[in-house]
């Protein structure tokens, strides 16, 4: 996935890693070198969703006090990782479309084209396709924006990954706490290898 330039979809539970999956095909693609930006859709209102999105200019809306690059611009050559897509307010979907399909938008408050090449991916949590049943995901966009779609397993679903990840928890408990943690007692080992990880 990381090889080609096509927009990614990655679906899993909240908290399975669908972030660190972004960031690594990110770092293995040709735009390794150009910005991995990340944005995350979810409870934004219209108007900050946009600004945050497109960037704005000064004095498009009250406390715009100067112009402001949004994600897109700031992703320009590089990845633009947008978490929760499904959780955009149809409106918000549209301008996405537009910005996915002709690589242009216009900032808040602007008439302008702005011109951005970036390389989508995007993750939810949520059942997209019964979104899209109900009408409450466009599916245009749901095509523009699952070139490729991968699913992150729950961490319940791949206990054999759980040796590694409480490895490198340790490493990073040791260097934020100064102590040199060698390792987990065989019963503190069994109660974390055994236990279900609600929410991953």
């Amino acid at each position: 996935a990381a090889q080609t330039d096509l927009p990614i979809l990655i679906l899993g539970e909240s908290g399975a890693g669908k972030t660190l999956l972004a960031r690594a095909i990110h770092n293995t693609s040709n735009r390794a070198k150009s910005s991995f930006v990340a944005f995350n859709a979810a409870a934004l209102s219209e108007t900050l969703l946009d600004s945050q999105l497109f960037g704005h200019e000064r004095g498009a809306f009250t406390g715009a006090q100067r112009a402001v690059k949004g994600k897109f611009e700031l992703a320009d050559g590089g990845t633009l990782f947008i978490d929760e897509i499904a959780d955009m307010s149809p409106s918000a979907q549209s301008k996405i479309l537009r910005a996915v399909e002709y690589g242009e938008f216009e900032r808040l408050g602007s008439e302008t084209l702005t011109n951005a090449d970036v390389r989508l991916i995007s993750a939810t949590h949520l059942p997209l396709h019964q979104l899209i049943g109900n009408d409450r995901f466009r599916r245009d966009l749901f095509y523009r924006i699952s070139g490729i779609t991968l699913t992150v397993p729950a961490l319940r679903e791949r206990p054999r990954d759980l040796p590694l990840l409480i490895a490198a928890e340790i490493a990073v408990a040791s260097r934020r706490q100064g102590k040199a943690i060698k390792g987990l007692d065989a019963r503190t080992s069994e109660r974390l290898i055994s236990y279900p990880w609600p929410g991953n």
